[in-house]
């Protein structure tokens, strides 16, 4: 391998990892500048009561582009990270073009930096795929008694307005937070089924947005409201545990599921950086060099199934 094509991936990737850390930097601590009045009519640095407009604000798109943006956009922002969706990427960019970099420049193979690649841009999404799945499955956790929270704010004679600000103060965790956000809302002068409607949005929760078309319909046709929240938390806490004990009789095909899709890469990968030279003939043959990309193209095939299948029984 040349020098130059060593320098230009080592710069690629110092410039990518450079650029992430800056550009989160940025979104953690930068104030954002708005117009502030008075005569001079000049701008002053402060923070905009204005969010800005994120793919929860967006219609579904048609194209399959734009679902795959709003995909990834939506795993963004559900995983409670404080990072917008273009540095998010850009650190899933500087991430593979590390680690490729580095097993291309160690290796001198073009199919290990390939890998290394794929390996460095996955890692980092299936780690924010967890942490939307903890987040979410919190959520669900946590509206049982958020539900009795405001059955019984209800029942004391409280709106379900203040009700709902009761839950943003009361309640801890995950959840309150995204009550407090209602709250906020509902006091700026959006209503109630409009902000519900955004809560369901940013919170893909079936019971939740059960809850958010309860609230709604009780606003418009009245009803025994308590009563109602009181069943709902009921047959949630029913359905919890149901899935509670679903995940304990399927416990052991999960793990067999997942050591059979992870053995085979872990096996490769010890061959590969202990006993180079039984893996050297596969590289270099063409016909290996294909069989290796196809067997690579199964096994994420494999793993995306296998995942659908687990999530459809969660």
């Amino acid at each position: 391998m040349s020098i130059a094509l060593i320098s230009l991936i080592c710069f690629l990737a110092i410039t990518s990892a450079v650029g992430a850390v800056a550009l989160v930097l940025r979104d953690l601590y930068s104030p954002r500048r708005v117009a502030v009045g008075g005569s001079s009519g000049g701008m002053a640095v402060g923070r905009s009561l204005r969010r800005r407009t994120n793919v929860f604000d967006e219609e579904p798109s048609r194209s399959l582009s734009g679902r795959f943006d709003q995909a990834f956009d939506r795993l963004i922002l559900e995983t409670g990270f404080d990072v917008t969706p273009a540095v998010a990427f850009l650190g899933l960019l500087a991430s593979g073009l590390l680690i490729g970099g580095s097993l291309w420049v160690y290796f001198d193979q073009m199919l290990a930096g390939v890998c290394g690649m794929m390996v460095g841009m996955a890692v980092p999404l299936v780690v924010m795929s967890i942490r939307r799945h903890r987040r979410l499955r919190a959520m669900r956790e946590e509206l049982p008694m958020v539900l009795d929270l405001l059955s019984r704010a209800v029942r004391s004679g409280s709106s379900v307005d203040g009700a709902i600000r009761l839950v943003g103060e009361e309640s801890g965790g995950v959840l309150g937070s995204e009550f407090r956000l209602c709250s906020r809302q509902i006091d700026l002068g959006r209503s109630l089924a409009s902000a519900m409607q955004s809560l369901s949005a940013r919170v893909r929760v079936v019971e939740l947005r059960i809850l958010t078309t309860t609230l709604s319909v009780q606003r418009q046709t009245g009803g025994n409201l308590a009563e109602t929240l009181d069943r709902m938390s009921a047959v949630i806490r029913d359905r919890l545990s149901a899935q509670r004990q679903m995940k304990a009789a399927t416990g052991a095909g999960r793990a067999s599921a997942l050591l059979i899709a992870t053995i085979s890469p872990m096996a490769y990968i010890v061959m590969f950086v202990w006993q180079p030279d039984h893996v050297q003939i596969l590289l270099d043959d063409p016909v290996g060099q294909l069989m290796l990309m196809t067997a690579i193209v199964l096994e994420l095939v494999g793993l995306v199934w296998v995942a659908a299948l687990l999530r459809q029984d969660s």
